[in-house]
């Protein structure tokens, strides 16, 4: 057992007489609060650290230079024997290890160095820290692991797209180019150029097919998902069952089933053999159905006993209250109606989607890796596009999850 006394700290009286506050000082006498920490300084540490990160840079740049400098040595190495002997040489490789060492150990600095600055500067004020600093640690380098993981993806794609062609069919492949250009783009533009069907009509094809079939699907799952969760009515129950089934089976083995009854029903070759399918997505349904039900059904009693109509309760009740699922299934309208190439359904080259143009463009073989490399950073360009603008909103939480029933 350790007879060490604590240091004595002055503990002064507070000068307001509020209750809290004397309630706070006594409790500082007794012992129950410890001490508080000293603040930090954000604006200090800021600063350090970026002289800090400055100088790991600044090594890293000096050792990338030396390596660059001894292996161009290393391509022509007569003229530097001729002046430092064959000794020389060795030598200088043998510093380019120390070099390369210099640069891992900069680049290492620099990543650790710079996680711990971060984690310190956006660490928010809190009483009592519920982690430590290596709990913390922890979860961000977890986190930092599968954001870098799930933005690979789209960071290739984009780094693809300005590479030249000869670096496009490097390998081992690089992940950012040596000598980023905008040719590929240019190029697909020439192409698109070149097609009899000007590049604006299929453009306009996907954005009015896009338009129109995420407004009719939100329109049409919001109606029938509120009757569905608010109204009991016979088969209500059975109609979910069929539309819960419906979500197993994906657009290819609905394919066959949907040509036939557009088929049927004489709109093959037309813009609704694409629209119509999209209103009866059973994607939209279920989500809108599953946050309906969360709606506090106290709310819509409220509004009839307030004279309101289905329709006024509809549109000014729950549909602002269940904003990040209609928001949601946008995403995904927008995503599917996109991407589609719809090429089993029109016929007519006037009536095809942008993506069937591009689709054609990639077709062309090696010469065309450059702009088809393009084409898919233009695809993705767009739902990547309307899911920043709207995940805000997505993630909100809704105005009546505090309300229960």
């Amino acid at each position: 057992m350790s007879n060490k006394k604590k240091p004595i700290t002055k503990i002064e009286q507070p000068k307001t007489q509020s209750r809290a506050a004397q309630l706070h000082y006594l409790a500082q006498l007794r012992g129950e609060i410890e001490e508080e920490k000293p603040k930090l300084n954000k604006k200090k540490f800021a600063i350090i650290s970026a002289i800090i990160l400055a100088v790991f840079v600044a090594g890293l740049v000096f050792c990338n230079i030396q390596l660059n400098n001894i292996e161009e040595i290393n391509l022509a190495p007569a003229k530097y024997i001729e002046e430092h002997g064959a000794n020389g040489l060795d030598s200088l490789n043998g510093s380019a290890s120390m070099y390369m060492l210099g640069r891992v150990v900069a680049i290492t600095g620099m990543v650790i160095y710079g996680f711990y600055a971060l984690i310190t500067l956006l660490q928010p004020k809190r009483r009592k820290p519920n982690r430590s600093f290596w709990g913390d640690f922890g979860i961000y380098a977890m986190l930092l692991i599968i954001a870098v993981l799930m933005a690979f993806p789209l960071v290739f794609s984009v780094a693809a797209s300005l590479k030249p062609l000869d670096e496009l069919f490097r390998f081992p492949p690089k992940v950012f180019p040596d000598h980023p250009t905008l040719d590929n783009f240019s190029d697909l533009i020439v192409t698109m150029g070149q097609s009899w069907i000007p590049f604006s009509r299929y453009l306009i094809n996907t954005v009015l097919i896009t338009l129109i079939g995420t407004l009719g699907h939100v329109l049409i799952a919001s109606m029938a998902a509120f009757v569905l969760a608010k109204y009991d009515f016979p088969g209500g129950k059975t109609f979910f069952s069929i539309v819960v089934t419906a979500l197993m089976f994906t657009g290819y083995v609905t394919g066959i089933p949907n040509f036939v009854i557009m088929s049927k029903i004489g709109i093959i070759d037309t813009y609704w053999a694409i629209i119509l399918p999209a209103f009866a997505a059973p994607i939209g349904l279920f989500l809108m159905k599953q946050f309906m039900e969360g709606l506090p059904t106290a709310l819509i009693e409220a509004a009839h006993l307030d004279g309101a109509g289905e329709v006024r309760i509809f549109w000014s009740i729950v549909m602002p209250n269940v904003k990040p699922a209609w928001l949601t299934i946008m995403i995904f309208s927008v995503q599917s109606l996109w991407n589609t190439n719809a090429a089993t359904v029109i016929r007519s080259e006037e009536k095809k989607t942008l993506v069937y143009a591009l689709q054609q463009i990639q077709a062309g073989g090696i010469a065309r890796t450059g702009q088809a490399a393009a084409v898919t950073v233009v695809v993705i360009s767009v739902p990547i596009l309307v899911f920043i603008l709207s995940q805000s909103r997505i993630m909100e939480t809704m105005a009546s999850s505090g309300l229960k029933d």
